[in-house]
């Protein structure tokens, strides 16, 4: 099991500037980070990728899709067919900064609303374009994992239910769920009991609070979750998913009208050590 930490805590757009960031996670006692990649330049991605490999660091990576440019379940081919350009260029960039998972929302474009859920017709375009890009992943030995959002950011998949019908739809080895504690907190009834359902297709999991604050401080990050995934034998990443408003790009998409942490080393140290105490606690 490895435990990381999102770097959209301190950027969306990582580049070699931020190699003295990568020293300090490092020094915090992290076993990797996961790199925003829509945005990277493929040159840092690269330099980043050796970086992290003389740090003994371990990468994932992540990649939500913008609605207005890109989206696996538009009506609009020419929005399908750019999610799929967007999506294979972020698996060669997981590739080049070896990584050996990209996760995220990135089964439909976020910031689209229809006022109903989702049309078989969505459901079947997303899921060719998403089986696409994973027969692109598999060919670089990269997985897929899909993230299942709350009503208020997507309407395609809400619950960790529809992702894993969604997942079997694409049928895919290298494609599973990414399992995100503060989307289960408000869309599962027990959050505890839906990851074991489908334990076996989850591939990465955030630990994020139910405030996108410090892991442990809320009620979101809950030690029956930990349970499920030791039982099920979850050897995969841990990672911690928190924003703050050092980013601005995601202020308005993510309502961050108020800052949930004084500094984001308090997430990083503490959530940290949440991380482990519930792990650890969860043996029994």
């Amino acid at each position: 099991m490895k435990i990381g930490i999102n770097l959209l805590l301190w950027t969306d757009k990582p580049a070699v500037a931020h190699k003295p960031l990568l020293d300090q996670i490092k020094k915090w006692g992290f076993d990797g980070v996961e790199f925003p990649v829509l945005a990277m330049e493929p040159a840092d991605a690269r330099a980043l990728g050796r970086y992290c490999e003389d740090l003994e660091m371990h990468r994932s990576c992540l990649v939500a899709l913008s609605a207005a440019e890109a989206d696996p379940s538009n009506p609009d081919p020419r929005l399908r067919q750019a999610a799929l350009v967007q999506l294979k260029s972020c698996i060669e960039k997981t590739r080049d900064l070896g990584g050996d998972i990209l996760v995220g929302p990135f089964h439909q474009g976020l910031g689209r609303f229809t006022g109903s859920g989702p049309t078989k017709d969505e459901w079947r375009w997303s899921a060719e374009i998403i089986r696409k890009a994973g027969e692109y992943a598999a060919s670089m030995h990269v997985d897929l994992a899909i993230e299942p959002l709350n009503r208020f950011e997507m309407f395609l998949t809400n619950t960790m239910e529809s992702a894993g019908r969604f997942v079997k739809e694409v049928d895919l080895s290298n494609v599973g769920i990414l399992a995100d504690t503060h989307h289960s907190n408000i869309e599962e009834d027990r959050p505890h009991e839906s990851w074991s359902r489908e334990f076996k297709q989850i591939r990465h999991v955030h630990i994020s609070e139910n405030n996108r604050g410090v892991p442990g401080r809320g009620h979101a990050c809950t030690q029956s979750i930990f349970q499920a995934l030791r039982r099920g034998g979850y050897n995969k990443w841990l990672t911690i998913e928190a924003f703050g408003l050092k980013v601005p790009s995601l202020i308005q998409p993510l309502h961050l009208w108020r800052s949930m942490f004084l500094r984001e080393e308090e997430v990083a140290v503490q959530g940290l050590e949440h991380i482990r105490d519930s792990w650890d606690g969860a043996r029994g």
